[in-house]
């Protein structure tokens, strides 16, 4: 316990080193304008002091679709009240590391997409130094969680939300430290329909290509909306309409209207749609689509969603599970509230000079909708110019197989390796990351061949050999690859590839 309280003070103290200002230098500015930045951030500020300045964007409320409700002003004032209410509570339950346990990465989230008291409505203006403080806070829980020894990544679906968090505050989850969140979501496909979708959500907000196979399955998914649960194809919708304003999938906006209806269609007669997290997720999934045939009253989810909050701004305090579990809900259910949602993640624009190290940088995000991606700038590396940023890395999968008709034994890893990376480099990357991956070959004049991995040794009179397969889609012990997919080439002359899988497999031939 002291080793890890002592790395992680280390760390805490090369992250701020790195990027926050002085208490002294913020205090003056931080008291005049206690709501100027994009989250509320100061614990000692007063009720009055922490009142949000009512924003004119905030009218797009006042329409109501298939009901009757209150005044269009009486209405937004009442949700923005609540709203307002939810933010400030979550700021007094930040702790004194600056976090909110395992759900700082959801406040910070909500913090920085509800607080609608800047005048652009997709800016981000510089945080604060308790802003700053817990975004480290939540880099260091992101790097343990990626860092533990002799234990898997964490799943996609909380790489997803940690990367989803890191782009609402305008870092760059594709190079956080050394690692690659992105690529490591597309990597580890879910299983599961929901946290598959939040995955393809998390890619596409952060202007990652979102591959047509992936597309394809939310399609399906989309086209049996009847099947599945209302948090899946509210958050299918959500990933579908953040996918069609790329102009290469345009085309797709229809397929995007079927499942946004049925989905209409499901909430209960007092406005709700299950649940509070599930009802602010579908609210979010339905606004402001441009379709007269989709019928729902959000003035009834949000008058639903009202009447469960609490005096003191939150929501979930009474469900048994503390108050941590009510930090999480409270931050989602005031995304489904506010006027803006995690659709906008990927409009946000971003000066990437208050994350990059060196001072003065040049903004380099690009304006959203046109040509080219959305850049943020690296977390814990220089910021590199133009030129380099278009000499990107790949990524890839390795994987280790036992086993003829039975495997017996798998073992993963992602690797992140210049382009141009021969195979035989990137067993060396590997076996430097992980023992599992260590191996023995023989060089020979048309390259290396290699005949032990892992500790396992090929057996020529069991006819058992190490075979190298190279495939476009993660290895499934289930449906094992077939002979037409064993690399051309050995593993010198075999250069990686974005994206691709290769796999080593001990077996009889």
């Amino acid at each position: 316990m002291m080793f890890l309280l002592t790395w992680k003070t280390v760390l805490l103290t090369f992250l701020l080193a790195s990027g926050v200002l002085s208490r002294e230098q913020n205090q003056a500015t931080e008291t005049q304008h206690p709501v100027s930045g994009s989250t509320l951030t100061t614990t000692d500020l007063s009720e009055a002091d922490m009142e949000f300045p009512l924003s004119p964007a905030t009218e797009r409320w006042g329409g109501v679709s298939g009901g009757k409700a209150a005044g269009a002003s009486e209405w937004s004032a009442r949700v923005k009240a609540a709203t307002h209410r939810a933010l400030r509570w979550l700021v007094k339950k930040r702790d004194a590391n600056g976090a909110w346990g395992n759900h700082t990465h959801q406040v910070l989230l909500a913090l920085q997409i509800a607080n609608d008291s800047h005048t652009d409505a997709l800016s981000v203006p510089p945080p604060s130094l308790e802003t700053k403080l817990s975004e480290k806070e939540m880099e260091i829980q992101i790097l343990l969680a990626l860092g533990r020894p002799h234990e898997t990544v964490p799943e996609p679906g909380q790489l997803a939300r940690y990367s989803l968090a890191l782009e609402s505050l305008c870092k760059d989850p594709r190079k956080f430290h050394g690692h690659d969140l992105v690529a490591l979501i597309q990597h580890h496909e879910p299983q599961q329909d929901l946290e598959f979708a939040l995955t393809a959500l998390a890619a596409c907000s952060s202007s990652a290509h979102v591959r047509k196979r992936q597309i394809r399955r939310l399609l399906d998914i989309a086209s049996a909306a009847a099947d599945h649960n209302v948090d899946t194809i509210a958050m299918v919708v959500l990933a579908l309409r953040c996918i069609v304003t790329d102009h290469r999938h345009r085309h797709l906006q229809h397929f995007v209207r079927r499942p946004a209806r049925g989905l209409a269609r499901q909430q209960g007669s007092r406005g709700g749609f299950g649940s509070a997290r599930t009802t602010a997720l579908a609210m979010q999934a339905l606004r402001d689509m441009d379709d007269a045939a989709l019928q729902w009253n959000r003035s009834a989810a949000e008058e639903w969603l009202l009447g469960l909050q609490t005096p003191e701004g939150a929501w979930g305090l009474g469900e048994g599970d503390g108050p941590g579990s009510a930090w999480g809900l409270t931050a989602d259910v005031a995304l489904g509230l506010a006027w803006r949602g995690l659709a906008a993640v990927r409009d946000l624009q971003c000066d990437s000079k208050r994350v990059g190290n060196g001072g003065d940088h040049k903004d380099e995000r690009v304006e959203y909708g046109s040509e080219g991606p959305k850049i943020a700038a690296p977390i814990g590396l220089t910021w590199t110019t133009e030129q380099e940023s278009e000499s990107p890395n790949v990524s890839i999968t390795y994987t280790l197989w036992h086993g003829q008709d039975n495997i017996t034994y798998s073992h993963s890893i992602t690797l992140v390796c210049p382009r141009n990376t021969s195979f035989y480099s990137a067993m060396l990357m590997a076996a430097d990351m992980d023992a599992a991956f260590e191996f023995e070959a023989s060089d020979w004049p048309n390259g290396h061949y290699v005949h032990t991995l892992g500790g396992k040794k090929e057996d020529p009179k069991g006819y058992l050999y190490w075979l190298l397969y190279r495939l476009p889609e993660a290895p499934d012990v289930q449906l094992p690859p077939g002979n037409q997919h064993v690399a051309p080439v050995g593993v010198d002359g075999l250069t990686v590839e974005d994206g691709e899988h290769y796999l080593f497999w001990y077996k009889k031939l």
